[in-house]
């Protein structure tokens, strides 16, 4: 909740910013080129489709195309349309997404102040370099930069203002954010600017045409891997034990019945007299100790190795691409670390049961190399407990 003190600074930053916007605006008042009219609309058309246009393509990465047509504005038609077009753009944007009025001045004022810097830029750049070639190429990056750089500046302020942190922090954060993002959009614009130059009229609405089908054929990819991602979390939710967060059997049933061979070792793993210790401590004690098991091995097996309740008390352990010796060594790692679990609320040690199949040594058959587990295990659970025993290693206990 932002306080009255805040919310009022919020308000003076955003009439300074304004009135800045206003008056720059004037003094650098270039009018309208000769014949740039067709250019402004199609531009404008453009940025408008463009505007707010953003898809995700991963967990951290946003992609947005809306700096794209802003070089090409500032290079064909001048800073004045280019000023004037983004204080349009910000109240369209504003009346779109129902904002309060100072928020949409405001972003009328940052794209406007924006498009001044970079036009600025791009006029002292051009004089040094050239306005051709390699030096038109710098400029135009130089140009887009600073256009980057001002207009989320100037956002990263206000919201550094409301969040009650340095605005550098808040700057670093959305850079590393979209930087992905803001080099495409960028460089979009500086070819969008060269191909106009090299065809003219002609070239600017082919680009045009290409940059409005392009952000729909992003939109509807982002779309489709948005669906892909939302349903690959439910089957993941339907695999997951909830209260343990293991994988549970169905996640396990479905591995059985997929046809394919793989090397993996499969460590079978019961409790030592869990029954005992649900009626001496209780089922939540036991539920919190069934949750601290699943933790204990995920610190212990690789990422791709997997973790399923079986039932009750009993787990497997995936081992994938693992010999009997690196499942061994496992095992004995799980062991001796549920067996240092330290808590005030029982006295006695932790201690399990482990067998251990592994295929192709063992069995090849998912089932039978799962069962082999199994047996595994109660030959250790009949031996002494607190123990692992491997298929097929009769009285070789470990």
């Amino acid at each position: 909740m932002i306080s009255k003190d805040v919310e009022r600074r919020i308000y003076r930053v955003i009439q300074f910013v304004t009135i800045i916007a206003i008056a720059l605006g004037v003094v650098f008042y270039s009018g309208f080129r000769e014949g740039s009219l067709p250019a402004i609309l199609v531009l404008f058309v453009v940025r408008l489709h463009l505007q707010g246009f953003s898809v995700r393509i991963s967990e951290r990465t946003v992609l947005s195309l809306g700096t794209a047509a802003v070089l090409p504005t500032i290079y064909l038609a001048g800073i004045t349309p280019a000023m004037l077009t983004s204080v349009v753009l910000g109240i369209y944007d504003g009346v779109r997404h129902k904002k309060v009025w100072h928020r949409a001045m405001y972003n009328s004022a940052q794209f406007a102040l924006s498009s001044l810097t970079a036009g600025l830029t791009l006029e002292f750049a051009t004089a040094w370099l050239g306005t051709s070639g390699l030096g038109l190429l710098a400029a135009s990056i130089v140009a887009t930069m600073v256009y980057i750089l001002m207009n989320n500046g100037l956002v990263c302020y206000v919201v550094a203002l409301g969040r009650g942190i340095p605005w550098w922090t808040q700057v670093k954060e959305v850079l590393g954010r979209s930087v992905f993002s803001y080099f495409c959009s960028g460089f979009l614009g500086i070819m969008f600017t060269f191909f106009v130059i090299g065809y003219g009229l002609w070239g600017l609405l082919a680009f045009a045409a290409f940059m409005i089908i392009i952000s729909g054929l992003l939109k509807s990819a982002a779309e489709v891997s948005a669906e892909r991602a939302l349903r690959q979390e439910i089957e993941e939710e339907l695999v997951i034990d909830d209260m343990t967060g293991a994988f549970n059997f169905r996640y396990l049933n479905k591995w059985l019945s997929e046809p394919s061979e793989e090397h993996v070792a499969l460590l079978f793993m019961d409790i030592d007299d869990f029954a005992a210790f649900n009626n001496s401590y209780g089922h939540a004690e036991g539920d919190l100790v069934l949750r601290n098991v699943v933790e204990t091995i995920r610190q212990i097996i690789r990422a791709e190795d997997r973790v399923v309740r079986y039932g009750g008390d009993e787990f497997v352990v995936f081992l994938k691409d693992m010999d009997i010796v690196g499942a061994k060594r496992v095992a004995e790692r799980i062991r001796e670390r549920l067996a240092s679990l330290e808590s005030t609320s029982w006295k006695e040690p932790l201690t399990v049961s482990l067998g251990i199949a592994a295929s192709p040594q063992h069995a090849t058959d998912k089932r039978q190399l799962l069962l082999y587990a199994d047996q595994a295990m109660y030959e250790a659970k009949n031996a002494r407990k607190n123990t692992i025993c491997i298929w097929n290693t009769i009285n070789d206990h470990a």
